[in-house]
């Protein structure tokens, strides 16, 4: 397996590659999905890009969000000059996008983003005319749907190992888009899951806390388990976070592919709110009590002496602690502070003492969330690529080196050398002088050296000559280059309109399209609301779940075939039916290129193409049962009066699909 690391800066590029990561991927501008980061410009790019191939990594361009119709001729074009500058390859949501390029760049390489929800072989199928090499899937895939897809297909599978966790479905999150107007399918979002919420049961209180926070993901634990799956790549989130963080995460997971130890407070430095394997293990487990890094617990609160401006604070630590260290401070669950430690002093064997305009209280835990030492070293940690060369030094001949890069030779001549009279060039002049260069040190191999004299002056223009032809050679772009085209995008007007979402027969039809969304896929349940509707003379839809594993698709299939029920279609694996389509608002289809290329009328929760309707703020494939209420599937609590509340009085009620497991929407 690969590793894949974020790298939302040059200083995260050169300690990601220096950490041992096989391929990085970046965002540009505004066309990427962390918008709230500055990244690097088009400008900038082919400076990282030649870095970055300098030591063999592989470079991933994330294009990962949706686009206006007026926006695609610049995202096209965006991606036509990264790959002449020699990127590897492109990550995408947006299927008209994806259409453009494979059908008129057929040579650019595409993986299909998480945010396009893949989760499952029919999605993954449905996508395979799209020229996608890979498939980045959705955190929520299952181990078993993994195997199925590897069994199944040839695409390569790119699945997340460490970094945040979305608590909501890959792709569908709208909360931030319909409150603020901020969409994270544009890279926009607020992050607003991270916020305190209360959970209420008609209108009571019953828990308040961070009841949408996931915890961090962490799979150095199954490695053997998703190699077995089948899995290529292993991608490590965090493109919006420090350095440390993506060097310390990739030291360690390169680490345990080399089958060494692993050191796990390590990885919790880096960032962590607590961690979880997702959905590994189940629907629940995955929410922390904590929206921010809480590092790790190195002892408490021994002892506070309170002075006039300053107070004076003893902690116990079970590891060595330096200056410059930040700390946060717990009373149990709760934060109380956090405050970097300028004048650290140890006292004894495992107390420090420490002082502070802070207020802590003796029994507060302390957390250690940023090691000064460590992180310096981590980040002061320089790599150069070892050149092997051969030097010829005679006397009235130029200096020649041979400089030997993946089995292929470059011959470099310099001045010629004349008699040396008294001081010799010596071997140990030329080493030395070789290892003076940023990203190159020669691995110096002497042919003819005879006794020569070379000015200091020329010996480093050689030196500079070589090192040029070598990283000419390395950051070479060696496919032909492209030709931006003119595009034509016609605006279309494919709308699903007059139509009405019922989640129960029973409710008032009005419209002429009727788009049944049951609680249950029942097939005498959705037979008779077929007949009802047909008896009304008008239109029946079967709304489809946007997450359903394989043992749903086949319900969902018998049901869709048999009845040969029309279907709104909210992930790619329905547009795997045999039946009449609607393209759903779960599709994200927002521009007239990914309508044009479904040919299906089209219902949007955002974009400028299709009837709008306000679609789920969320989709959460955990229980919040069994999360807040331990609850069991055995005495599930679950009705219609359940509530989550924001701060600020939202209100989105908590509302359920049940197939062989349920999928929790917020209202």
């Amino acid at each position: 397996m690969k590793i894949l690391s974020p790298v939302g800066n040059f200083e995260s590029l050169k300690v990601a590659v220096s950490s041992g990561a096989d391929e990085v991927y970046l965002g540009i501008n505004e066309f990427n999905a962390r918008n709230n980061i500055d990244g690097f410009s088009l400008a900038s790019l082919n400076e990282a890009v030649d870095y970055a191939h300098v030591f063999g990594v592989k470079v991933n361009l994330a294009i990962n969000i949706l686009f206006k119709d007026c926006e695609l001729q610049d995202a096209v074009n965006t991606i036509v000059e990264a790959y002449n500058m020699g990127v590897d390859s492109f990550i995408v949501q947006d299927l008209g996008l994806a259409y453009l390029i494979s059908k008129n760049y057929p040579q650019i390489e595409l993986h299909a983003s998480t945010q396009m929800g893949l989760h499952n072989l029919e999605g993954v199928e449905a996508l395979k005319d799209f020229g996608f090499k890979r498939v980045v899937l959705s955190r929520e895939t299952s181990l078993q749907e993994i195997q199925r897809i590897r069994k199944n297909t040839n695409i390569e599978i790119e699945y997340f190992a460490q970094g945040a966790l979305c608590v909501s479905f890959s792709g569908n999150c709208y909360l931030s888009s319909r409150l603020f107007d901020a969409s994270g399918n544009r890279g926009r979002c607020k992050q607003l899951c991270r916020l305190p919420f209360t959970l209420t049961k008609n209108g009571k209180s019953i828990k308040t806390g961070y009841l949408l926070s996931a915890k961090d993901f962490m799979m150095v634990d199954r490695l053997q388990d998703l190699k077995n799956a089948g899995v290529d790549v292993l991608k490590i989130e965090g493109r919006a976070r420090r350095p440390y963080y993506v060097g310390i995460s990739t030291l360690e997971y390169r680490k345990a592919l080399n089958g060494d130890m692993v050191d796990k407070d390590n990885l919790k430095l880096g960032f962590n709110r607590d961690y979880t394997e997702g959905y590994f293990n189940g629907n629940a487990g995955i929410i922390s009590d904590y929206n921010n890094h809480i590092g790790i617990n190195i002892g408490k609160v021994l002892k506070v002496n309170s002075g006039k401006k300053f107070n004076e604070v003893v902690i116990s630590a079970s590891r060595a602690l330096t200056e410059k260290s930040t700390f946060k401070f717990f009373d149990g669950r709760t934060e109380r502070c956090v405050l970097t430690a300028y004048d650290l002093k140890e006292i004894s064997k495992g107390k420090y003492l420490l002082t502070t305009t802070q207020k802590v209280r003796v029994g507060d835990n302390v957390n250690l969330i940023i090691d000064e030492k460590s992180e310096r070293e981590l980040l002061e940690k320089k790599i150069k690529r070892e050149i092997d060369i051969c030097l010829i030094a005679k006397i009235g001949e130029p200096i020649r080196a041979t400089a030997t890069i993946d089995g292929s030779q470059i011959d470099v001549e310099g001045c010629a050398l004349q008699p040396a009279s008294s001081q010799p060039l010596t071997k140990e002049e030329v080493v030395a002088n070789f290892a003076k260069h940023d990203l190159f040190v020669g691995n110096i191999e002497f042919g003819e050296f005879d006794r020569v004299f070379i000015p200091k002056k020329e010996l480093n223009e050689f030196r500079r000559r070589v090192y040029d032809a070598v990283f000419n050679r390395l950051t070479e772009v060696k496919r032909e280059k492209l030709e931006k085209l003119s595009l034509k995008i016609k605006k279309r007007d494919c709308a699903f309109k007059d139509f009405q979402i019922v989640k129960s027969i029973e409710e008032k039809r009005v419209n002429k399209n009727i788009i049944y969304s049951p609680e249950f896929y029942d097939f005498d349940d959705i037979k008779r609301a077929m007949q009802k509707v047909a008896d009304e003379e008008k239109n029946f839809y079967l709304d489809l779940p946007n997450f359903a594993t394989a043992e749903d698709i086949k319900l969902l299939r018998s049901i869709v075939e048999f009845l040969k029920v029309p279907v709104v279609v909210n992930n790619y694996y329905g547009l795997t039916l045999n039946t009449k389509k609607v393209a759903g608002a779960g599709l994200n289809v927002y521009n007239s290129v990914s309508a044009e290329v479904l040919n299906l009328p089209v219902i949007s929760a955002e974009g400028e193409v299709g009837g709008l309707i306000d679609y789920p703020y969320m989709t959460l494939r955990h229980c919040p049962f069994k999360e807040h209420l331990n609850a069991t599937c055995d005495d599930c609590p679950y009705d219609k009066g359940f509530e989550l509340v924001m701060e600020n009085g939202k209100r989105m009620k908590i509302t359920r699909k049940k197939l062989s497991s349920c999928t929790f929407y917020l209202n």
